[in-house]
This record gives structure tokens, C-alpha cells and sequence, in this order.
């Protein structure tokens, strides 16, 4: 099954949620989709975190992440994204150690949920800043050591509560420059679909579906993974989360393991 078909079965979840009703949500760790709401402005949110990915063949990735956001005014805020990859191939490939690619983005929110339209829309532009690592058979092997160039691309969001339940779809495209060692890799579309659920106080039950195609059309099948996780608030502006994802197909990690903290100040 291509992704196009997994698209449609997304599309579907999110309509069927979107027929509901409201609190505030600030999607985050462990989820990789984003939330239509900016960081409230003059406000910092920053999240850390390790993840752990084995892939197939017996690959395996370790990733320190650190992001933070900041709300710049009313309803726009601007973000930075930066990983440190381990990458060690199960092979007599060379491990790597090494930033990654980092994101540089920006949120605007231009249509905010109301009574008679609950749904808010949001737009973020970004850019990616190629790892400083330069070797091809690298670039061309580890997870977030992709092109080497730099890229760029936009994600439209949409949020939409309906307590207990808040729900977030993202829809993505990247346009890929072509890597300096002749790869010629594709520009890539994405989507992920996020509930969160208030199971009760201080606690939060999150899930995910999340996909892309495949950048590179030499490798078969796209990405697709669905996460499960939990977030619970340890005390006024600071979150601690864990998550556990598998691979739907065999272009994707075969599981993912995350845990982190978010602060808010």
C-alpha cells in the first residue's frame, strides 16, 4: 500500500474528530507534530530529549535533541531545531558522531478556532541547515544526515479541541536541493495525525500517525510509523514524557524509543 492510501486513512481520522467541541494545547514531546498555537509572546519553550531508533538490518541511531521556540509577538513565534546524531550501522560501515541537520522555522497562526469555526490554521516556513558532516557514503547512510545541502519547506497546521480530547494534523513539503555526490532524490510530502487525551490530572495519553515519501526513489516504499506515549507535568512549566513508535513499513525504523523534558518560562 503506497501512501497515498495511508493519507486518505488520515484525512478520514482527522474528519471524524474534527466533528466535535474546548482548553488550551501545546502539542509537544514525545510527538513530532506541531500544534496550530505559537509560543504565547515574550514566552520560551524548550524541549530535550534522547531517542533510540533501530532500523532494519540492525542499524541503530541514537539522537540528542534540543528545540527551542520563542514567542516573538501575538500569534507568531520562531523556533530552532538542533540533534546530535550516534549513528552505528550494523555493518563494517564507519560510525559516525556528529551535529545534524538543524531547522531553523516559524509559526503564524492566521486563522484562530472559535465558537462557529473551532478549527485554528497555521502556516510555518523552514529552512534546513545541512549537517557539517561531508562525507557521501555518510550523508548518504545515516538517519538526519540526508542531503548536505541546504533545503526548504512549509507545513500547514491544523488544531482542534475537543475536550478532553485535542487533535492536530500536519501536512508538509520539503523541497530538496540536489546533494553535491550526484544523489538525485526527490522532493518529499508528509503528513502526521496527533490526539492528545487529558486522561487526568497532569497526565496526558498522546498517539500519532506519521508518514512521508520517500526522498530517495532508489530505496522502495515510503515512511510510515504510529506512536504512543505519555506526558506528565512534574511541576508548574515543566513536562516530562516518554514515547514508543514502530515502523509500518520497511522504509521506516523498525521501533523508536524517546523520553524528555519540556519547560515553559
Amino acid at each position: 500500500m503506497r501512501l497515498k492510501k495511508y493519507f486518505t486513512v488520515a484525512v478520514g481520522i482527522a474528519i471524524f474528530f474534527s466533528a466535535f467541541i474546548p482548553d488550551s494545547a501545546l502539542a509537544h514531546r514525545p510527538l513530532t507534530t506541531q500544534s496550530a498555537y505559537p509560543v504565547e509572546i515574550h514566552r520560551i519553550k524548550l524541549e530535550s530529549g534522547i531517542k533510540y531508533s533501530n532500523f532494519p538490518k540492525g542499524d541503530e541511531a541514537y539522537h540528542l535533541d534540543i528545540e527551542l521556540n520563542y514567542g516573538i509577538i501575538n500569534n507568531l513565534d520562531i523556533g530552532v531545531e538542533v540533534p546530535y546524531v550516534f549513528w552505528r550501522p550494523q555493518k563494517d560501515d564507519e560510525s559516525v558522531e556528529t551535529v545534524g541537520d538543524m531547522i531553523l522555522k516559524s509559526r503564524l497562526l492566521f486563522l484562530k478556532g472559535r465558537e462557529g469555526n473551532p478549527i485554528s490554521l497555521t502556516i510555518q516556513p523552514f529552512f534546513k541547515v545541512p549537517t557539517p558532516e561531508d562525507k557521501p557514503k555518510i550523508l548518504q547512510s545515516g538517519p538526519g544526515l540526508s542531503t548536505g545541502e541546504t533545503d526548504f519547506g512549509f507545513l500547514f497546521i491544523a488544531t482542534r479541541e475537543m475536550s478532553p480530547l485535542v487533535a492536530h494534523m500536519n501536512l508538509g513539503y520539503v523541497f530538496i536541493n540536489k546533494p553535491s555526490f550526484g544523489r538525485d532524490y526527490e522532493n518529499v510530502f508528509s503528513f502526521k495525525v496527533a490526539l492528545e487525551y487529558k486522561a487526568e490530572k497532569g497526565l496526558e495519553v498522546v498517539g500519532e500517525l506519521t508518514g512521508e515519501t520517500n526522498k530517495d526513489p532508489a530505496k522502495p516504499g515510503d515512511l510510515l510509523s504510529i506512536l504512543l506515549g505519555a506526558r506528565y507535568l512534574l511541576k508548574e512549566g515543566i513536562v516530562a514524557d516518554v514515547g514508543y513508535s514502530i515502523g509500518l513499513s520497511d522504509a521506516s525504523p523498525d521501533s523508536t524509543a524517546t523520553m524528555g523534558l519540556t519547560m515553559d518560562f
